[in-house]
């Protein structure tokens, strides 16, 4: 099946109302964020040239859970939130069982990922921030 990035950003639009609905609860957003990096973790050789922008955005939405990242604006959030719901779903443009399965899952994680560039760039500077002041606590 030929498809292209309209399509998948129209599919992960599709999935928003979704991703709104477990971003409104905390166990379900933990288990959606468990879920993605179980099916991560078993994909992580196919999945090398996203792997650390993946990560990033499940910690980014973690941390945002948690309550402890709170400058994540909403749209970038359900952005994340629905792609995530889109790398979980076994229906998706090029089912992930066929060979070549997550290249369409990692085209659109690339995607997400360029299109939150600069509220990733802010939260890469809290997340240093926060680990100077682990340190400077630490030594005080």
């Amino acid at each position: 099946m030929k498809w292209n990035m309209t399509q998948l950003l129209e599919k992960r639009h599709a999935y928003t109302p979704k991703a709104k609905a477990l971003l409104q609860d905390k166990e379900k957003s933990k288990e959606l964020l468990a879920n993605v990096s179980t099916k991560a973790s078993d994909n992580k050789g196919k999945l090398a040239e996203i792997w650390s922008d993946l990560q990033l955005m499940v910690n980014m939405l973690r941390d945002w859970r948690k309550g402890t990242y709170k400058r994540l604006p909403k749209k970038s959030l359900l952005m994340i939130a629905a792609t995530f719901v889109y790398f979980l779903s076994p229906i998706d443009f090029v089912p992930d069982f066929l060979p070549g399965g997550l290249l369409d899952d990692a085209a659109l994680i690339a995607f997400t990922f360029t299109q939150i560039q600069s509220d990733v760039a802010t939260y890469k500077e809290w997340k240093n921030q926060q680990s100077f002041e682990t340190i400077t606590t630490d030594f005080s």
